[in-house]
């Protein structure tokens, strides 16, 4: 297939383009599932720190990569797919980076969320670009290579995350995403070529993006928190297998009323 010329008239590969767009999705998608792996091991870092909180280093993770996914994709139509692709690039490496330093389970939590964000930059700036340097007759191909980058990632993540984990501790899981992303850095910044789709990108509505983060902040809030404030009721309350004996014998006197009354 023969260079594809984009819009600013640069030549590049498509497969080139392929290629880098899947190393990068390839590290997304490995870090979410070596972190899961690697979650016990964080937790023990953090002996102070309560399991609902530390669960927010997942949790915080994919909420706000879910409410970052649409808008990313259209400021990479606005202003240029390899522009955005490179600076999530940047943020997700130096966020890694970070989130192995970090010294507080607070710290964490707040850098996985910049993880995120350049996460969401991503993953449709990524599949952007793919579809801009290739004919309607081989994006099915690209695509399914595209995919299938993540696929392999997901069914690779528990195995390397319990290997990271064993060999060293839960930073390797943080750390195993900085070659992988600088390769794709340099290889972006030079096999890529910019594209844009201004006119169609029209930004969505900053109050529907605000009101889907507080609806699955607060459905993940709910979850994370559920066994702690149940705890609380439950302590308040009289429990169900108390309120079960207590009740047997008052439901079981007008059985025997009715069984005299019966002989």
């Amino acid at each position: 297939m023969e260079p594809h010329t984009a819009g600013t008239g640069r030549a590049v590969n498509p497969w080139a383009v392929v290629a880098v767009a899947s190393l990068a999705v390839f590290m997304v998608f490995l870090d979410a599932q070596v972190l899961f792996v690697a979650f016990d091991d964080m937790r023990s870092s953090f002996p102070s720190v309560s399991f609902a909180t530390m669960s927010w280093t997942l949790s915080a993770y994919t909420i706000a990569l879910a409410a970052a996914l649409v808008p990313a994709g259209r400021m990479a139509d606005r202003f240029g797919r390899r522009r955005v692709f490179l600076v999530g690039l940047v943020a997700f490496t130096l966020a890694s980076v970070l989130c192995a330093l970090a010294p507080s389970a607070g710290l964490l939590v707040a850098l996985r969320v910049v993880q995120a964000l350049g996460a969401a930059a991503l993953v449709p700036a990524s599949l952007a670009l793919v579809l801009s340097v290739f004919p309607p007759a081989r994006v099915p191909v690209a695509v399914a290579l595209w995919g299938a980058s993540g696929a392999l990632a997901a069914a690779a993540g528990p195995a390397l995350g319990a290997l990271l984990v064993q060999t060293w501790d839960w930073r390797a899981a943080f750390l195993v995403n900085v070659p992988v992303g600088v390769v794709a850095l340099v290889l972006g910044a030079r096999l890529l070529s910019e594209s844009r789709e201004a006119a169609r990108a029209r930004f969505p509505d900053p109050l529907g993006i605000l009101l889907l983060a507080a609806a699955l902040t607060l459905l993940a809030l709910g979850i994370v928190q559920s066994d702690q404030w149940g705890g609380r009721q439950r302590r308040r309350r009289p429990s169900s297998s108390v309120v079960s004996s207590s009740s047997a014998p008052s439901s079981g006197g007008p059985s025997r009323c009715r069984t005299r009354r019966s002989t």
